[in-house]
């Protein structure tokens, strides 16, 4: 019997091809589109693993490979808000909201690019509050039309998959303690004027509800009115809000 020998016993390095690793990553990313616009225009239900590999043109294994039906929704989801089937920024998940998650901090290209320093705007809002209201409302808006879709399906799958339920159930509550929190800066800034807590976090909701696909949906597609008209009447209703004690 020949001894093995302590190079023969070492685990063997495996070698990734960048190639092929760009590929993989391509494929993924063309399943997760392609999963993303079927759920947007039949539902979840409606659409099976099979389909997603017909419409993509690959292989059912390739399919389930990326993931479960639900993994796929929630990374199409992910994808069309913050342009990252991986992404785990909560604003860019959440949608974001007027104004930026912190006075005086924006990202460039992010919902509340526009947005003011703590000193630019007394209590109460000012010009500067307004524009960036204005402008941050417009954006959020256009989000709100071009992922319509998708949310629709995640609000449906959300109520007959206890995965998408939860990770929906999360966002809601990040969407909520995010808004409270730019709502604590912005009044210790001098920005907007000072609540208690309970009115603080009524604002809060209150804010959520008017920047959500839910009200985009009932305005627009519902009664009907031009996406213009719900930005700027969106825009007027936060900066009421915002000005009340």
């Amino acid at each position: 019997m020949v001894a093995e020998s302590d190079a023969s016993r070492r685990p063997r390095r495996q070698y990734e091809s960048p190639v092929r690793q760009e590929r993989a990553e391509r494929t993924r990313a063309h399943v997760i589109a392609t999963a993303g616009r079927l759920f947007a225009e039949h539902g979840y239900a409606a659409t099976s693993m099979r389909r997603i590999a017909t419409e993509a043109a690959v292989g059912l294994e390739t399919v389930t490979q990326t993931g479960r039906k639900a993994d796929l929704l929630l990374a199409a989801f992910r994808s069309g808000f913050a342009g990252d089937p991986d992404a785990v920024d909560i604003t860019a998940l959440i949608g974001g909201f007027p104004g930026g998650a912190e006075p005086g901090h924006t990202e460039p290209g992010s919902a509340g690019a526009g947005s003011t320093g703590p000193s630019s705007a007394g209590a109460g809002g000012g010009t500067d509050l307004v524009e960036a209201i204005t402008t941050a409302t417009a954006r959020l808006a256009d989000g709100l039309r071009d992922s319509l879709g998708i949310w629709r399906a995640f609000t449906v799958a959300a109520a007959a998959d206890e995965t998408v339920a939860a990770a929906r159930a999360e966002l809601a509550g990040l969407r909520r303690r995010e808004i409270t929190t730019w709502l604590e800066a912005s009044e210790s800034a001098g920005m907007l004027p000072t609540r208690d807590a309970t009115s603080r976090a009524r604002l809060a909701d209150m804010l959520g509800l008017l920047t959500s696909h839910d009200a985009y949906d009932h305005l627009v597609t519902v009664c009907g009115w031009p996406h213009d008209d719900f930005a700027s009447w969106t825009s007027a209703a936060i900066l009421d809000r915002l000005r009340s004690p």
